[in-house]
């Protein structure tokens, strides 16, 4: 198991690009992701080295792929909060520690810009995600990460 960056105590086996998911590596989103319901299988694959940004790829139902960050990295001081509810989602008591991701986009001007309002949330000890929309969320949906040049 590795650390992902800027999550000291979280951790999740990464796949490698080149080689099939086993189960120990899959990710359960039980109800998919919003928009890509029928995905409910992801690995969450780190590159070789110190990067940000890392891959969150469906292994089950259609092809779908998702650029992820840890969001205290896109936005330091980024509050991870997650409410009985959604710890319940991902079968996570009020102490376990959680693989926080922020999806990122490349928009076609070529700017950048990471949903911080709705983030992906992995329990590494069940590895079963959810997407979630923390209580009164103040985060943007569109924060600038690298405006277009």
């Amino acid at each position: 198991m590795s650390h992902a960056p800027g999550s000291a105590n979280a951790a999740v086996s990464p796949a490698a690009s080149g080689r099939p998911a086993t189960a120990p590596d899959v990710i359960t989103f039980p109800k998919g992701i919003p928009g890509f319901e029928a995905c409910c299988g992801f690995v969450l694959i780190a590159p070789e080295g110190e990067t940000l940004v890392q891959c969150l790829r469906s292994v089950e139902g259609p092809a779908a792929s998702f650029l992820v960050i840890d969001p205290r990295r896109a936005m330091p001081g980024y509050r991870c909060e997650l409410s009985n509810a959604d710890r319940e989602r991902v079968q996570a008591s009020a102490e376990a520690p959680l693989l926080w991701l922020a999806l990122v986009t490349v928009e076609e001007n070529g700017t950048i810009v990471v949903n911080l309002r709705a983030p992906v949330v992995i329990n590494p000890a069940t590895m079963l995600g959810a997407q979630v929309i923390p209580h009164q969320c103040l985060y943007p949906l569109r924060h600038v990460l690298v405006p277009a040049e």
